[in-house]
């Protein structure tokens, strides 16, 4: 979990790990977003860690995972919106996306705890999971949270391919598009476009 610092699917193609001793003690214990704030703000976590749907997920960031989101947040620096790696409260859960883009100028609607701020979808610009790993995690349990969330484009990438999910609802996106190197994925909020190689890096 980290804080801001100023931080039906219709398929297509285009051209470290321990947690608060609650967690491991209270098997299927879900946790409430206050609740989890709270353990938080107090220290009760020895590393990084999200909130999804009520279950504590540690954050694991490898080499190859580490240097592509330093590349991406790179790339989007190009364009207006501030990219920030906060966590982004999206419903009951507190995800921590590897990246993601507020709106210029945009403020906060609410706070969570002392530290977390809330925000409306149309200041979320994008949110960017970048996926070694987790990738069935995030093209399904985040793709659905993000979109009851609201927040109109989500990627997650992968080694070899990006998938963009636009068209945010309550059950998550109702399109998926997959770009693969030599595709140009869309920057929405930018109105332009980014070769995908560009964020994928050499193979």
């Amino acid at each position: 979990m980290s804080v801001r610092h100023s931080r039906s699917l219709a398929l297509g193609r285009a051209g470290g790990s321990k947690v608060s001793d609650v967690s491991t003690t209270v098997p299927n214990y879900r946790w409430s977003p206050s609740e989890f704030v709270r353990a938080w703000e107090a220290g009760s976590f020895d590393h990084r860690v999200e909130m999804i749907d009520g279950e504590v997920w540690p954050v694991v960031i490898g080499r190859w995972h580490g240097k592509t989101v330093g590349e991406v947040i790179a790339a989007l620096k190009r364009w207006p919106g501030e990219v920030t790696t906060a966590t982004l409260p999206s419903g009951v859960s507190l995800p921590d996306p590897d990246c993601w883009v507020l709106r210029e100028k945009a403020e906060s609607v609410d706070t969570l705890g002392a530290k977390l701020e809330l925000w409306a979808p149309a200041d979320v610009l994008l949110v960017v999971e970048v996926s070694d790993e987790t990738l069935l995690a995030d093209l399904v349990v985040k793709a659905k949270i993000y979109g009851a969330a609201g927040w109109s484009v989500y990627w997650v990438i992968s080694k070899d391919a990006i998938y963009e999910h636009t068209e945010p609802t309550q059950a998550g996106y109702r399109t998926r598009i997959e770009y693969r190197r030599g595709d140009r994925l869309p920057i929405r909020y930018a109105e332009t476009d980014i070769l995908v190689d560009d964020l994928l890096g050499p193979l």
